[in-house]
């Protein structure tokens, strides 16, 4: 079905995935597409990382998307900027309005160290997973940071970082238009331990629209 109104007229889902807690989604986006991210449940984290399609060295970078909106703190037409400094995506709606930038992906250390877990689920090795599925090879040590959608942070008075149950409710969502040809890998964090998740991982929904 063509979408009539919104930023989205005149186009239409080419690809959807509703993506488990325990696994990632990996696809390719070409410029100009739309990206739209969806909490179905509610207080549940996406952690995003991204790549452009032609050059794997370049990669979606949190800090360098900080210093370019000069901003820890995600809005309506931020870019998200790769390692070089390109645009790679503009973010064109979002229902909710906190994200996080500031967190790696939750990884078999975190789980060890602050839970005594050991093979916990992780956002890090669903990322590996999902890339290997696709062929693709990227080290361990080289995965880059993520866009935590829909995570809540908050900076206390002196500077300390706090994991609050995310604000989004259900359906809330998140809608990029990517600026490059992209290959994305998108993680339901399966984070239980803490208010991340609010403590109940659930499934994030995505459409590529074109």
């Amino acid at each position: 079905m063509t979408i009539t109104t919104g930023p989205l007229a005149g186009r239409m889902a080419r690809r959807a995935a509703q993506i488990r807690p325990t696994v990632a989604n990996v696809f390719e986006m070409k410029a100009d597409q739309f990206l739209q991210i969806s909490d179905m449940a509610g207080k549940q984290v996406a952690d995003m990382i991204a790549f452009n399609a032609h050059d794997y060295d370049e990669f979606l970078s949190p800090a360098h998307t900080r210093a370019g909106n000069n901003s820890i703190m995600l809005q309506k037409e931020h870019g998200l900027y790769t390692n070089r400094r390109n645009r790679m995506f503009t973010i064109i709606e979002d229902t909710v309005g906190r994200h996080d930038i500031l967190f790696p992906s939750c990884d078999r250390r975190r789980y060890l160290d602050d839970y005594g877990l050991e093979d916990h689920p992780n956002c890090r090795d669903n990322f590996l997973k999902a890339l290997a599925d696709k062929g693709i090879d990227i080290p361990y040590d080289r995965l880059p940071d993520p866009i935590n959608w829909f995570m809540h942070v908050a900076i206390k008075a002196r500077g300390e970082l706090e994991i609050r149950e995310p604000l989004s409710g259900r359906n809330d969502n998140v809608l990029l238009k990517a600026e490059m040809d992209a290959l994305v890998c998108i993680s339901a964090c399966p984070q239980d331990q803490n208010a991340c998740n609010g403590f109940k991982p659930s499934d994030i929904l995505i459409r590529v629209y074109a």
